[in-house]
């Protein structure tokens, strides 16, 4: 090979790098957002604290209300999405909890819904409900916790 050749290869190979950096991160830009409803009064939460109430550990906000958790159906890609990215685990890991919970008698799964309009609806109209959308979902004046706040 000539070196005008080589020069191209590696000029492709960055190209390709690149595309490929920006294929996936993808995911992390466009990650689901947390919905409130807005009696829970919160405003920020980190990560660890999310997972814990969506493995159904922390069943009152801070301000004494029960925390109602809607979540889409286990199969569902914007669930599982929503799991990996924001509760950084597997979405079977999680139902193995809810399963647990659920057999030992020590607690209940969330209420599933079917749709994103359902989920909104549902937040809206729940005291101290917490769920999901998808990061383009239109949420109204719902309470939204984005990227940076968790």
């Amino acid at each position: 090979m000539d070196r005008a050749n080589c020069g191209y290869l590696k000029a492709g190979g960055r190209v390709l790098v690149l595309a490929a950096l920006f294929f996936f991160s993808l995911p992390l830009l466009s990650a689901p957002k947390v919905i409130l409803n807005d009696d829970a009064e919160i405003t920020r939460l980190d990560s660890a604290y999310l997972s814990q109430i969506f493995a159904m550990q922390i069943r009152k906000w801070p301000n004494g209300l029960a925390i109602q958790v809607f979540t889409l159906p286990s199969d569902n890609e914007l669930h599982r999405e929503f799991v990996v990215n924001r509760l950084h685990i597997q979405a079977h890991q999680l139902d193995r909890i809810w399963n647990r919970m659920l057999f030992t008698g020590t607690g209940k799964a969330p209420a599933v819904v079917k749709s994103q309009a359902e989920m909104v609806e549902m937040i809206q109209s729940t005291p101290g409900a917490i769920g999901y959308t998808s990061a383009d979902y239109p949420t109204g004046n719902i309470v939204t916790l984005g990227d940076k706040e968790q």
